[in-house]
């Protein structure tokens, strides 16, 4: 059976900044069908079970990432909530990491065939920490989502984060492309504005 594996992603508390602590999973891939979403939500499930079972690795990261580098997907016209904004960089600021209610990172993301790094969920969180200084992925608590042989996705397996739209593209024209889920459904494929999440940050002129 094949697998993808998640993993989880945290800045380790310690004077060595390069430390980040890594749980590891590797959930069943039994049939083409079970998507992204699907592997998350699984993964989701059965951590919230088992979490006391799971063993923490502490390693040193060795290719740091800046975050303006992460491909976004969605343009400023997607990121809709910049008060939620706000009041996170207000829990950053005083200790806190910004976290789901199951306590699982909000930010999740995917590395590309091209050896890219591509944020499908957690826009807010990822600017938040942005407004507040941090500067690279290992400084921030994240969730990872790979191929288990190869370490990155398809550009196939990508297309599910544009939904019912994903049949209006193909293979790797998904980067010309942005998600806009607060529009009516004949708008919500749009072109590519901003390239990444350094421009989505710029152009939102957001000084906290």
């Amino acid at each position: 059976m094949k697998y993808r594996i998640v993993k989880l992603i945290y800045p380790h508390r310690s004077p060595n900044d390069n430390l980040i602590s890594i749980f590891r999973f590797g959930v069943p891939f039994p049939k083409m069908g079970m998507t992204i979403y699907d592997t998350v939500a699984l993964f989701e499930e059965e951590f919230i079970k088992e979490k006391e079972k799971c063993k923490l690795q502490i390693e040193k990261c060795k290719n740091k990432i800046q975050l303006r580098d992460i491909i976004n997907i969605h343009n400023a016209n997607g990121i809709k909530y910049i008060s939620q904004i706000e009041d996170m960089v207000l829990q950053i600021k005083s200790g806190k990491d910004v976290l789901s209610p199951s306590g699982l990172p909000n930010i999740k993301l995917v590395k590309t065939i091209n050896d890219e790094w591509l944020l499908f969920d957690g826009h807010h969180s990822m600017l938040a920490y942005m407004v507040s200084g941090r500067k690279y992925l290992n400084e921030i608590s994240h969730l990872i989502v790979e191929d288990e042989k190869n370490g990155y996705v398809s550009d196939e397996e990508i297309l599910v984060f544009f939904g019912k739209h994903s049949k209006k593209l193909k293979g790797s024209n998904w980067k010309d492309y942005v998600i806009n889920w607060q529009v009516p459904k004949e708008k919500q494929l749009c072109k590519r504005v901003q390239k990444n999440m350094g421009e989505l940050l710029d152009s939102l002129n957001l000084t906290l």
